[in-house]
């Protein structure tokens, strides 16, 4: 997760829906659009938002860290030096 430093406190009001803008600088600096997907974390009683990542990295992710458990032996410097002139 990408970590900014605290320039200004922003806020908004939860509409009967539920819904809240979020502000111009927090979009641009998590680099949000229309139709992105945000996930929300709970910290000590506090929320923090953060863009989600699409679901095709999370498995790609998930996949490349099930193969290192499984062939630990792909994932070695040695494996890493026998290919590395291709």
């Amino acid at each position: 997760m990408q970590r900014f430093t605290c320039i200004a406190m922003k806020s908004g009001r939860l509409t009967s829906k539920h819904q809240i803008t979020v502000p111009k600088d927090v979009r641009e600096a998590l680099g949000l659009k229309a139709g992105d997907h945000v996930r929300f974390e709970l910290r000590d009683g506090e929320a923090v938002m953060a863009r989600e990542k699409p679901a095709r990295a999370t498995i790609d992710a998930e996949w490349v860290e099930m193969m290192k458990l499984s062939m630990p032996e792909w994932f070695s410097e040695e494996e890493d030096a026998y290919w590395a002139d291709l």
